[in-house]
């Protein structure tokens, strides 16, 4: 009967306002945007603007929007924390939240990642004259099958993440990755539920073509200096709690190219004994996904009397703090 904390993935569009009025309210949130500036020579207010802000290219703007929703997420973890005496059972995340819920663990060390986000390859190696790549999100009514929209019966379509049924269990929430051309093609040809192109100049995240990303990322690792967790760490890969350093560096390293998947990181935050879980910085939708337990987003401090309600309402119990 505890909490669990969620991050979520900066693939979505980036609102910092919340995240600035918890910068400007909590000394201990202004703490950590310095010494993040420090180890990455990003301005701190760089770090609390929009992503589209953050740089000309589409690099940089990866690059530099990474670092500010994972201090976003680590400052309102310290302001639950240091401030209400909030504290994690358990912890899990989705693509770059799966690196900032392995810090978090105790797995390595906030300066570890922060490095690893300035350093490693957003893009991958990409020949100019390579087929521009894409994301899509794809409404899919609950009865029809997936299968039909990716490899390899569809040429050019993985499936980058699947978040699950809505809250209505009406249709599933399905992140695509593949080609542009193979999106566009789909989302013209698709006459039940909705295939929605996002904003030009995307990659194919979590799919086969960042094999190259993949790779870059291995020799970093390998430098990181990855622990055992002290508090259970639930993978978005599949139904599963990493308890070793080879299992975080593994979920890294495969991160890049698999599917993600909230239905099995929740199911597994569900078998601890999850009562509560709270959603930290402007990372998930609100509304969108059917947990199997009450959740709370943390955008700003006006979400901070929900969280009070939802502990007082489903009874859960703080558990002692575990840090390395």
């Amino acid at each position: 009967m505890s909490i669990a904390f969620i991050f979520g993935t900066n693939l979505l569009n980036y609102d910092p306002r919340g995240v600035a009025e918890f910068h400007t309210a909590n000394p201990c949130m202004q703490r950590l945007y310095a010494s993040v500036s420090e180890w990455t020579g990003v301005d701190e207010d760089l770090l609390l603007r929009r992503r589209e802000d953050t740089g000309a290219d589409p690099e940089t703007r990866s690059r530099h929007g990474s670092v500010a929703l994972a201090a976003a997420m680590i400052g309102i973890h310290d302001v639950l924390g240091q401030q209400f005496g909030i504290h994690p059972a358990a912890v899990g995340g989705l693509s770059l939240g799966s690196m900032v819920s392995s810090c978090l663990a105790g797995a390595l060390p906030r300066r570890a990642v922060f490095e690893l986000l300035m350093r490693m390859d957003h893009i991958g190696p990409r020949d100019p004259g390579a087929p521009a790549e894409g994301i899509a999100v794809a409404f899919l009514p609950v009865d029809d099958d997936i299968e039909l929209l990716v490899e390899p019966k569809r040429d050019g379509v993985w499936l980058a993440g699947d978040f699950g049924t809505h809250p209505t269990g009406q249709f599933r929430i399905l992140l695509l990755g593949g080609y542009r051309e193979s999106l566009e093609r789909l989302a013209a040809e698709t006459t039940v539920g909705s295939v929605q192109l996002q904003e030009p100049n995307t990659v194919a995240v979590h799919t086969p073509l960042r094999e190259p990303v993949r790779a870059s990322i291995a020799p970093l690792i390998a430098e990181v200096a990855i622990k055992d967790p002290v508090l259970p760490l639930c993978s978005a890969l599949e139904q599963r709690t990493l308890t070793t350093a080879a299992e975080v560096a593994d979920m890294f390293s495969r991160n890049a190219v698999e599917t993600i998947r909230i239905d099995a990181m929740s199911a597994e935050m569900r078998r601890h004994r999850t009562r509560l879980g709270l959603v930290l910085g402007p990372s998930l939708p609100r509304g969108w996904i059917d947990f199997p337990f009450p959740v709370v987003h943390i955008e700003s401090p006006a979400d901070l009397p929900a969280v009070t309600a939802g502990i007082f309402e489903t009874g859960v119990v703080m558990p002692p703090r575990r840090v390395r």
